[in-house]
């Protein structure tokens, strides 16, 4: 791997640990309490009553990618194992698009900045991935 491999490498691994912690905090944690019920008593509108088990299956979901997508960009360094982190960037770009598209839908800034930040990062992981190896 290059430097700038490398970096980028590191650089997606922290930032994918601390979305995952937003994702488990906002999806898994604060979402289904306040479409359950907490909230103040005038701010609160009508949900339907599945809506705060799609958001903790959502979150749990995104952050199950997130930690195979680690595991697979970890497997990434060495040259015989570069194939297997090759579908983990496919689906951590994935969660990455769903974030934009969720932070941009709804204002939620935190996830659009860090989605994009990963998805610039995995970007420059592709190449090398995807290249073939010298014989």
């Amino acid at each position: 791997m290059t430097r700038s491999s490398t970096a980028a490498l590191l650089g997606a691994m922290a930032l994918m640990l601390l979305e995952t912690i937003a994702i488990v905090l906002f999806f898994c944690i604060a979402m289904p309490l306040f479409a359950g019920g907490i909230a103040f008593e005038d701010e609160r509108a009508p949900v339907p009553s599945y809506l705060p088990y799609g958001f903790l299956v959502a979150g749990i979901v995104m952050s199950g990618v997130n930690g195979w997508a680690a595991r697979g960009l970890w497997a990434m360094q060495s040259p015989q194992r570069a194939s297997r982190g090759v579908p983990a960037l496919v689906g951590a770009g994935a969660v990455q698009v769903v974030l934009i598209g969720f932070g941009l839908l709804l204002g939620a800034h935190l996830f659009t900045l860090f989605a994009l930040a990963v998805l610039a990062l995995l970007a420059v992981l592709v190449r090398p991935a995807l290249a073939k190896p010298s014989v």
